[in-house]
């Protein structure tokens, strides 16, 4: 890719096809992160390079996904334990570095940045 323009032939050997990663989104059902690398690398993705520009929404997915997953179990923590402080609660962590794409996943950019996942004691 030069200048957002993709050179040279298509992976099958043909001279035109379709660049997928201008696809949006939304079209995507599965990734794989190995140009963008893992979401829990935290890294921003915000160069505004095409393939940064994919890589930052579907790593933005990523963090929905994981946000949506411990967002449950907050909600069945207070269901079971009543919101008390007494019992096993769950509370999303409040990281600080760009909390529009990491959700407040992450502190800083790079794996040491990545605030990790604590499952619930009583789904363990």
């Amino acid at each position: 890719t030069v200048n957002d323009v993709a050179v040279g032939n298509c992976r099958d050997g043909t001279s035109n096809c379709e660049d997928c990663r201008l696809r949006p989104v939304t079209d995507v059902v599965t990734a794989h992160f190995t140009l963008c690398q893992k979401p829990w690398h935290c890294l921003p993705h915000d160069n505004g390079l095409i393939q940064h520009r994919l890589c930052r929404e579907l790593v933005s997915e990523w963090f929905k996904v994981r946000k949506d997953l411990e967002t449950g179990w907050m909600e069945e923590s207070k269901r079971l334990f009543g919101g008390n402080g007494k019992g096993d609660e769950h509370a999303l962590p409040n990281g600080t570095f760009q909390t529009e794409q990491f959700f407040g996943f992450c502190n800083k950019m790079g794996q040491n940045g990545y605030i990790p996942m604590k499952v619930p004691a009583h789904l363990e």
